[in-house]
């Protein structure tokens, strides 16, 4: 009897952390929408060809008309919504897309086996 309840113990305190950071190793689905004033072809065109640089990463909407972009990321290491900020800066850094960028909205979802 004693011994299942260190068994049960033992698993309690396993999983607690899972609980609380999301998953084991920090791996999480984001999904961030942003607006960039002014945005033309030609830069949604730089952000597209450094999006499909990354299997990991999708270009789920865009619209020239209104600026606004919504990019997902899956099976990323970010735990926080700061993670995913940053690395939507240096993806469009690497598009040129440096200024009058806002962001709408993020998400940040853990995944894994330990996700509550």
């Amino acid at each position: 009897m004693r011994a299942n309840m260190l068994l049960l113990l033992l698993a309690l305190f396993t999983a607690l952390p899972l609980c609380a950071t999301g998953s084991a190793n920090g791996v999480a689905d984001a999904q961030v929408v942003i607006h960039i004033t002014d945005l033309e072809d030609a830069m949604l065109a730089r952000l597209a060809t450094q999006v499909s640089k990354d299997r990991n990463t999708t270009l789920e909407y865009s619209c020239v008309w209104s600026g606004v972009v919504v990019l997902k990321f899956s099976d990323v290491p970010v735990t926080e919504r700061a993670d995913a900020i940053t690395m939507v800066r240096r993806l469009l850094g690497e598009a040129g897309i440096e200024q009058g960028v806002e962001f709408l909205h993020v998400t940040v979802e853990g995944k894994g086996p330990g996700k509550c």
